[in-house]
């Protein structure tokens, strides 16, 4: 008998699934165990399976021999009856597993019962059909079964990959329950991320509309004086739970026209209180609420109007501050309000004032932190004051300082970690400081100490975000940190597991966007995850899904670019999408159309480069420009235009000396000089290249 496809489940299967496992790695197998028999199928979902559809069973009972088999009189008869009264076999995989004659044996079984095609894997550590130590497919999964045994065809066995750097848990998990469902990933986890989703909104959603009614019969009640104290009273606990707890919910579900609405007619409340009415309670409520009305409408795109309700915080907030320097509270509301301001410069690409408003943070969060030592609150925001000065540094290349700073705040953020071990903010923080060290020693050319960091943090993140699938801003924290190792296997020209994990930046970048298409941020994340994917494909010769991916992202910034503000990231975004443009057209061999679109995206990105001098990641980018607009001049005979363009790309790295270049820059560098003909002193760039194992992309275009 040779292996087919299962074509349905037969009422009489005691189980749902057996789960196949070696002992040491029997916690997966628990977890496993406990995902699926608490797993209910989401409502609408259709099976591909002709025999399942409609019945939308759960998977349990699920098998487990070490929770099933306490009182059996022989183990390898009870693993074969319940082997036979199973739907699937789902086997855990590792080199242990690989190596287990029992996990070989449980998959012979299952294959001579002629189900072959209902078993599934489970990939948590190893390397599939790598035939050696790391070998995670025990021996039964890798070849067919045929006419009574295993024959010598390879088998491709159905995988989800629960690796960092892979599907990961959280995806792994889908993959798997689709699988054994019969159904459609995508509808599987577009429905399960829209229940969790309607779960939470049906508790915020009754809290916004009590909170609305509340503060609007405040509002009428400040003109009554009897009631005017018992309403007020009744207001400012409200706000201070709209300020607190409903924000966070609707930060979690990335409802920002919901808290919109609420925090407009919050500030109706402020306005209609009389001067007597306004106390340092109620300062203090308005400062948190245009904070947030200001983050709101900055991750909407309304930036001018989000620097309006900051400046107004800071004014309000520095009132209380210099009122009673010893209130910490105060201190660092001032703090964060000129954080805030920073963040508005540093996103219209205005590093310099941006870092000077981040300067301003310190000392304040330093004397916060010897009025109250070891306070945790106080730890945190001095490695958030810290983090936003580094990342400055960073992007004006200032690279050995910025990784001092961002090590320094690892220590604080695993401090945090210790004192407070439940605390998922804190958790994040050191996921978070991962990403930046990994980010920084990436750029000084130490390849594989970033990839360590990287994975560090995806682990982090997913491990939060499984323990609450819906909420979305730790979703959007996965997916920018699958974006990031992406691109640490990127330049290291392993191309296969960077499109992987841009892909699954995509895929949750996409369930964020269609949830709530308002959110700005978002939208722009989703747009530079479609341009990372598109610069593998291209790099790996995948043309037409490239293409795919370069539409995608033009749209988004085309959608995102006519809101009232362009924030520098958008426009630079729209810049390096038609840089990709012209690189796929001069793949295509359509020289004309490179060159319209790589002039275009140069004039783009100079325009942003001139706006800061300072800024070394606009100037890489106008760079990249200047290579391929020259690549499309040479295309379409403009040999001379070509070599000028060139030249004058080349003069914007010239005083970075090569040692101290980040290899994106030194590439770019040494590609220029190889054009120009400069040949020997390209040699030696490339040559320290090859020594830190990154791949060049550009160097053998022609």
């Amino acid at each position: 008998m040779t292996e087919t496809a299962a074509v349905g489940e037969p009422p009489e299967f005691r189980y749902r699934v057996f789960i196949s496992y070696c002992h040491k790695d029997s916690k997966w197998a628990g977890w496993l165990h406990r995902t699926l028999e608490s797993y209910k199928p989401p409502g609408g979902i259709t099976s591909r399976n002709p025999t399942l559809r409609g019945r939308q069973k759960p998977l349990s009972p699920v098998f487990r021999d070490r929770e099933e088999l306490s009182s059996a009189a022989s183990l390898s008869d009870a693993v074969r009856l319940s082997l036979e009264a199973s739907a699937n076999l789902v086997v855990v995989c590792s080199p242990d597993a690989a190596r287990s004659r029992w996990v070989n044996e449980e998959i012979l079984t299952f294959k001579r019962l002629g189900r072959s095609g209902r078993i599934f894997c489970f990939i948590v550590d190893g390397e599939p059909n790598s035939t050696d130590e790391t070998e995670c497919f025990p021996q039964a999964l890798r070849y067919q079964w045929s006419d009574g045994g295993l024959s010598d065809l390879p088998a491709e066995p159905l995988a989800a990959d629960a690796r960092p750097g892979a599907d990961g848990r959280s995806l792994a998990r889908l993959k798997l329950i689709a699988g054994l469902l019969d159904v459609n990933l995508d509808e599987l986890t577009q429905r399960d991320l829209q229940r969790r989703n309607r779960r939470l909104l049906a508790v915020t959603g009754g809290a916004v509309a009590i909170a609305i009614l509340t503060v609007s019969l405040a509002i009428m009640a400040v003109l009554s004086k009897a009631e005017a104290q018992r309403r007020r009273e009744q207001a400012e606990n409200l706000i201070e739970f709209m300020v607190g707890d409903l924000n966070q919910r609707l930060q979690e579900i990335g409802r920002l026209d919901i808290f919109m609405s609420v925090g407009n007619k919050a500030m109706e409340y402020f306005s209609a209180l009389h001067d007597e009415d306004v106390d340092d309670i109620v300062l203090s409520q308005r400062t948190k609420m245009l904070t947030q009305i200001g983050n709101t409408r900055l991750d909407q795109g309304e930036v001018s109007a989000a620097l309006e309700s900051f400046v107004k915080a800071r004014a309000i907030a520095l009132r209380l501050a210099e009122s009673d320097p010893l209130n910490t509270e105060w201190q660092i509301a001032l703090a964060n309000s000129h954080f805030w301001l920073g963040l508005v410069h540093w996103q219209k690409g205005e590093l310099e004032a941006a870092g000077e408003a981040f300067q301003k943070v310190i000392p304040i969060v330093d004397l916060v932190d010897r009025l109250e030592p070891g306070r945790p609150e106080w730890l945190a925001e001095k490695g958030y004051a810290y983090t936003n000065l580094a990342r400055v540094l960073e992007l004006q290349g200032e690279l050995v300082q910025s990784l001092d700073l961002y090590k320094d705040i690892a220590i604080i953020n695993n401090r945090l970690l210790e004192l407070e071990p439940d605390n998922t903010d804190y958790r994040l923080e050191v996921g978070f400081a991962h990403n930046n060290i990994g980010k920084v020693v990436q750029s000084l050319g130490r390849l594989k100490e970033a990839e360590k960091h990287f994975v560090a943090d995806l682990e982090i993140k997913q491990a939060v975000s499984e323990s609450d699938p819906a909420n979305n801003l730790w979703l959007s924290y996965l997916s920018t940190s699958y974006m990031f190792l992406g691109r640490n296997y990127m330049v290291r020209g392993e191309y296969s597991m960077a499109h992987d994990a841009y892909s699954s930046a995509v895929d949750i970048g996409s369930s964020l966007h269609r949830f709530d298409p308002e959110n700005t941020e978002w939208s722009q994340r989703l747009a530079e995850y479609y341009l990372d994917l598109a610069a593998v494909d291209i790099q790996s010769g995948i043309l037409e899904s490239a293409q795919v991916a370069l539409n995608e992202s033009s749209k988004l910034w085309a959608e995102l670019l006519p809101l009232a503000d362009q924030k520098w990231s958008w426009r630079t975004g729209k810049g390096l999408t038609m840089v990709y443009q012209s690189l796929l057209a001069l793949e295509k061999g359509d020289g004309l159309q490179s060159r319209t679109l790589s002039s275009t995206a140069r004039a783009i990105l100079a325009d942003l480069h001139a706006e800061d001098l300072n800024n070394l990641e606009s100037r890489k980018n106008l760079v990249l420009a200047g290579l391929i607009d020259g690549d499309a001049h040479t295309a379409t005979d403009e040999k001379q235009a070509a070599i000028t363009i060139w030249t004058e790309a080349l003069k914007l790295l010239d005083p970075v000396p090569v040692a101290d270049r980040d290899p994106v820059s030194a590439e770019l560098s040494a590609t220029l000089m190889s054009r120009l003909g400069l040949v020997d002193q390209a040699s030696v760039i490339l040559d320290r290249l090859d020594a830190m194992g990154y791949q060049c992309r550009f160097i053998s275009t022609n």
